[in-house]
């Protein structure tokens, strides 16, 4: 009798334990799927446009990703304060980049190229007679190539690059 009892006891103690972890899976199951709920929503929020793409949009758009990834020779910089742009600097030389507007209906400059003028001079273009780039945002003219010689806060970047550049604007919105 007394064994049964020891045995009744095991038993009881056994299911307890198997409940309560049980109870206990179940509840972090329920936390991981609100969890990855949480996730999906987050991607969707942060990546909504990118995942709505097909064809050669979202081919254009994985190529743009491998050349941010790791080991690149681009870098990604914030310039959202200063103009609401994403810019790409190429890292090797530091004198190329590429800026991306965040809203492209609120300008027309929604893709601005920086280029390294040296090319240009070494193939006789005297680029001190292009247009002076324009000191405020939104006054490009798209497509129109400007002279920068890096002695003025440029409006796109927000700062004073100390070095000149061709930039071209495009309006694609």
């Amino acid at each position: 009798m007394r064994q049964l009892r020891h045995y009744l006891l095991l038993y009881t103690l056994c299911v307890g334990v198997f409940t309560l972890a049980g109870g206990m899976f179940a509840t972090t199951q329920a936390t991981e799927m609100t969890g990855s709920e949480a996730e999906l929503q987050d991607m969707k929020e942060k990546f909504g446009p990118v995942l709505k793409l097909e064809g050669n949009a979202q081919k254009e758009i994985n190529a743009i990703a491998t050349i941010l990834g790791p080991g690149s020779k681009m870098k990604t910089i914030d310039a959202t304060k200063a103009s609401g742009e994403m810019c790409m600097l190429e890292t090797v030389s530091k004198h190329n980049m590429v800026h991306f507007s965040e809203h492209p209906t609120q300008t027309t400059e929604d893709v601005v190229y920086f280029i390294n003028p040296e090319q240009f001079v070494a193939n006789g273009l005297d680029v001190t007679k292009l247009p002076r780039h324009p000191s405020e945002l939104g006054t490009m003219k798209p497509l129109q190539w400007y002279y920068y010689d890096g002695t003025y806060v440029e409006p796109h970047q927000g700062s004073q690059l100390n070095k000149p550049f061709v930039i071209m604007s495009v309006n694609v919105k």
